[in-house]
């Protein structure tokens, strides 16, 4: 494995975290218009499967399922790449923060 000098990784940071910011952009839209950005995510707690928190925790598994599959085997999952869940992986743990520290709830629990 390469690895990288603090300037790569910092500028790689950069790239991932800007790639995410546009994507959340456009599908917060999509799914949410200027409303309520959690609208897809508030489903799991109106049918009383899981609180919020936990609905989010679990798209954040399935990526975490997706990146041990993409590591084990080079290449694409289906049709996402690596880096395509690494950004939704970024984007579900923003989500994340902001409905945990908006409810004041760390717990995560249901």
């Amino acid at each position: 494995m390469d690895s990288m000098n603090t300037h790569e990784l910092l500028d790689l940071h950069d790239e991932l975290t800007l790639k995410a910011k546009d994507i959340l952009t456009t599908k917060v839209r999509n799914y949410s218009g200027d409303g309520d950005a959690y609208t897809n995510f508030r489903r799991v707690e109106d049918l009383h499967i899981c609180s919020m928190p936990n609905g989010i925790l679990a798209r954040i598994s399935d990526k975490i399922g997706r990146l041990i599959t993409h590591c084990n085997h080079d290449g694409l999952v289906g049709d996402e790449s690596f880096e395509d869940s690494i950004i939704d992986t970024i984007n579900y743990l923003v989500f994340l923060h902001g409905c945990v520290t908006k409810k004041g709830d760390t717990s995560g629990r249901d």
